[in-house]
């Protein structure tokens, strides 16, 4: 049977390790590279589980439909999490992913000692990560020396939320974030992939397999892997790239992975990271302004992250946005589909059950009990984008208009 196979390459330039990930068709075809560039030499042998690189691509496989060739070796509790993770993605979306057979060349039962106890972070500069960061950090964790993990990492990858060819805007975040980094005594670590940008998958589908493939290229010093929960417990929305139903399903043998925070709202780690001065400077929520390194405080996730924060109690946003709130802002948001609309509702209910009253509230649910959810077929022609729209994105931009948006393209 016609099979996908995946190699991973090895090599070190300049002190820097550069993995590339190479995809085949037995059939023939060009070659799909997926490159994973790290800011430091990364231990390297025939014996390191492929864990990682395998999930990156997970739902490429599924999509494709043939068995995949693992070329190396993978951990035993990774290949059954993986069969789990796929049948849950082809029970969600049947007609988008199937069950496949893994067949790495070999099977390794690899559990260790190394990194007991060390946790590292994913972290992109958002509420989540960054709630996530001040939650298990020692020099400020939130929870109990028994119940944390051990924080010592956080990993920030260029490729995701900043394009992986915008060098400088990337630049620009690690920058605004380093003071945190240096608050909560914790080693920055830098990975550079092109694999969204190549759009093999449903970045809404894949996002956290591919991050958590990022964590696993670290398993050999830490032991979990901590993903920021974008739902609370009682908001979940499913199908969706994160949850706490199959997020743990991405554990191998030597990193466990983690989903942090479901047990708290957006607007509860609002209020935890107004507690935080530092924090309250280098949050990064958007992903709809040109400026990659920014909040552009008119885009639907800028607005509802300002009213996280003012319904947490705040009497003005926090300077991570670049001007006071504006009210005109909340008629003008597009709410997109149900996920969102569920976010509004919950801080909305938020303010309500705490005391919490401003101007902005009435507005808020005016605008709310006006929603009605975008239909499928425009939804997914926003997320096609393309070079055109970018283009006349940042023409946008330079003329003045607010929102050009990102989000055109992506």
């Amino acid at each position: 049977m016609d099979r996908l196979h995946l190699e991973v390459l090895d090599a070190v330039k300049d002190g820097k390790t550069r993995h590339v990930t190479r995809l085949t068709h037995d059939g023939g075809g060009n070659a799909i590279e997926i490159f994973h560039e790290f800011d430091r030499v990364m231990p390297w042998s025939d014996d390191v589980p492929l864990d990682g690189y395998v999930l990156v691509i997970l739902l490429f496989a599924a999509s494709i439909g043939k068995p995949l060739q693992v070329h190396g070796p993978i951990s035993r509790s990774a290949l059954r999490n993986m069969e789990e993770l796929l049948l849950a993605w082809s029970r969600w979306k049947p007609m988008r992913y199937r069950r496949i057979d893994i067949v790495p060349d070999r099977v390794l039962d690899v559990r260790g000692s190394a990194g007991v106890g060390v946790a590292i972070a994913a972290f992109s500069g958002g509420m989540d990560a960054t709630f996530t960061a001040l939650r298990h950090a020692a020099s400020c964790g939130s929870v109990s020396e028994v119940t944390r993990y051990g924080l010592r990492s956080g990993l920030m990858v260029h490729g995701f939320d900043v394009d992986v060819y915008n060098a400088r805007d990337f630049e620009r975040l690690v920058e605004r974030t380093r003071p945190l980094f240096e608050a909560l005594k914790l080693d920055l670590r830098i990975v550079r992939t092109n694999s969204r940008d190549l759009r093999l998958q449903d970045w809404d589908d894949s996002s956290a397999l591919e991050l958590a493939g990022c964590l696993h290229m670290h398993a050999g010093e830490f032991q979990y892997g901590l993903l920021g929960s974008t739902k609370s417990y009682d908001a979940l929305v499913l199908p969706w790239g994160s949850n706490p139903v199959t997020d743990h399903l991405m554990s191998g043998d030597r990193l466990a992975v983690v989903h942090d925070g479901a047990g708290f709202s957006r607007t509860d780690k609002a209020a935890e990271i107004l507690r935080n001065p530092v924090a309250c400077r280098t949050v990064k929520v958007c992903y709809a302004g040109v400026d990659q390194s920014e909040n552009c405080g008119r885009c639907e996730k800028c607005v509802r992250s300002q009213l996280n924060f003012l319904a947490a109690g705040a009497a003005k946003v926090p300077p991570c946005f670049p001007r006071e709130f504006d009210l005109d802002c909340i008629r003008a948001i597009q709410i997109d589909h149900e996920a969102q609309m569920i976010e509004h509702a919950s801080l909305l209910a938020y303010a309500k059950a705490h005391g919490v009253w401003g101007p902005w509230l009435p507005i808020l649910e005016e605008r709310l009990a006006k929603w009605r959810p975008v239909a499928a077929p425009l939804l997914a022609r926003r997320k096609a984008g393309g070079p055109l729209k970018r283009t006349i994105a940042k023409s946008l931009t330079f003329l003045g208009v607010d929102e050009p948006a990102k989000k055109v393209w992506r």
